[in-house]
């Protein structure tokens, strides 16, 4: 149990995104040449998933592979891969599509976006063009009374560099991006991982709380562990410990991690291995966390710890779980046991009492019971943090949506058994799809049938949709039938599309 707290502010982590050959790529390594010590004999040989430099005395860590996998798994994975996004756009192209592709995924992590315009010293630029089209997608300059930070620059002259590094720290700054160096609970992120022909699988990482060592044993999602062997930094050292911000490449996990995937140190290879095994048995629904999903919009919680450690590196670590859809809610925080005071507030807040370092009260749990309020009780800030990441991760899931396409009301019936039904109609309304799903109402407007569409055909020759007013015949692959259909039956055909709020 981790009780102690040392949250400080922490290097900002920064990706980078927009379209291919706009200049990212020169921006990086811009930056990367004027700003990091060369301490490697011949220049930089070491170019990992990401890098750190330091400006006028503060750090800060660049992802060097904008739009990898671990990015784009923001949402997917529940954590925030990085604090700062800047959108690249190039001065003499302007907005193209993955411009605004990357915008959108942008918006969607609610993090703060900064825009860096590019190549001005080409000819032809158009500034207050492209100015004009950010602010159509919801990017206006601070120029123009808006809050989005734009720097114009060049990757080849070095004009503007400077003062997109000192945007960048004042954005920081503002927004506090504070880390836990004190607990022992270190946790991350990977941005790559790769199989190396001489070494093995190596894994490129970043550090969110705590220290990393070598020696460390390392959990990465449910796919991989193992102890360090070795840690090497963004420049080629060898390191024996990297601290919230920095990235590194580690030896010595078995097997490949997946790319956005946390990690987090644990005491044993044994404790390991029963995490992973843990992670391999789908979960039971919990009835108690279950009834939290149906909360609209806003996870309410209550806070009590042993500790004020405790209750500040809590309140981070939930802080640091991506909060789109659903947000967290903490409607107070108190160091002591769980009392009756804690159980009323719980009730007029509709909120879940989360309990960490203290021992369950069995006169309490019998009032909370019996008040209907829910009460956690945790031994480890991870193991409360995963399971409300993973709540809020099931609010996430892919809602499915339903798209008519048409109506058909039944002439005839010809044949209707156990798995299918063929029959005949005239289209009504829209159009009737081949393969699309269909309801069948009788003239009550009961569903009294559900299936799928497996043949259609008009005038005896197979086509893949009939439009209105026409007449055609449809085999329905069925096995929901409450009744039979008859004529005058109408018959719906619709289609149902998975869709994620937070779709990147």
């Amino acid at each position: 149990m981790s009780t102690s707290s040392a949250i400080d502010i922490r290097p900002p982590i920064i990706t980078i995104m927009g379209h291919i050959d706009h200049g990212k790529t020169t921006l990086l390594d811009y930056i990367r040449s004027t700003s990091v010590t060369k301490r490697e004999a011949g220049g930089i040989t070491q170019h990992i998933g990401s890098y750190q430099i330091v400006y006028q005395g503060k750090a800060m860590t660049f992802i060097d592979t904008p739009g990898h996998e671990a990015f784009k798994s923001i949402r997917s994975r529940g954590i925030k891969t990085a604090d700062i996004i800047i959108i690249v756009v190039a001065a003499d192209e302007g907005v193209k599509q993955q411009t605004i592709e990357a915008i959108e995924i942008a918006k969607a992590t609610q993090l703060p976006i900064m825009v860096a315009i590019t190549k001005m010293d080409k000819e032809d630029t158009n500034v207050d063009k492209i100015k004009a089209d950010l602010a159509e997608l919801e990017l206006v300059s601070e120029e123009w009374g808006g809050e989005t930070v734009m720097v114009e620059l060049s990757s080849i002259t070095g004009e503007g560099v400077d003062s997109l590094l000192e945007m960048i720290q004042l954005v920081a700054d503002v927004s506090e991006i504070k880390a836990n160096y004190a607990t022992d609970e270190t946790d991350g992120f990977i941005l790559e991982s790769f199989l190396d022909s001489k070494m093995g699988a190596l894994s490129d990482v970043v550090v969110l709380n705590g220290k990393l060592s070598t020696g460390d044993i390392i959990v990465a999602g449910d796919t991989a562990y193992g102890k360090i062997k070795r840690m090497q930094g963004d420049t080629g050292d060898i390191l024996k410990e990297a601290i919230p911000g920095q990235p590194v490449r580690i030896l010595g996990l078995k097997g490949v991690a997946q790319a956005g995937d946390t990690f987090r140190v644990v005491g044993s290879e044994k404790e390991a291995e029963a995490i992973l095994n843990d992670a391999k048995i789908p979960p039971a629904n919990d009835p108690v966390m279950q009834s939290l999903v149906e909360k609209e919009k806003e996870l309410n919680i209550i806070l009590k710890a042993d500790s004020m450690g405790s209750l500040d590196a809590i309140e981070y670590s939930l802080g640091q779980i991506a909060q789109i859809e659903m947000k967290i809610n903490i409607v107070s925080r108190e160091v002591g046991e769980v009392n009756s005071s804690d159980i009323r507030e719980a009730q007029v807040h509709n909120a879940v009492i989360l309990a960490f370092g203290l021992k369950q009260d069995k006169k309490m749990a019998g009032v909370s019971e019996q008040q209907d309020v829910v009460v956690k009780y945790y031994q480890l800030i991870y193991k409360l943090t995963d399971e409300i990441r993973d709540l809020l991760m099931k609010l996430s899931a892919p809602k499915i949506t339903r798209n008519d396409f048409g109506e058909l009301r039944i002439i005839k019936v010809f044949k209707d058994d156990k798995k299918s039904v063929i029959l005949g109609g005239k289209v009504e309304k829209g159009k009737i799809m081949r393969k699309s799903l269909v309801d069948i109402k009788n003239q009550e407007g009961k569903i009294i049938a559900q299936g799928k569409i497996t043949d259609l055909q008009q005038e005896k020759q197979d086509v893949s949709e009939v439009l209105m007013g026409r007449e055609c015949g449809i085999m329905i692959q069925t096995s929901l039938k409450k009744e039979l259909p008859v004529a005058g039956d109408v018959l719906i055909s619709y289609e149902q599309v998975k869709r994620k709020v937070d779709e990147l």
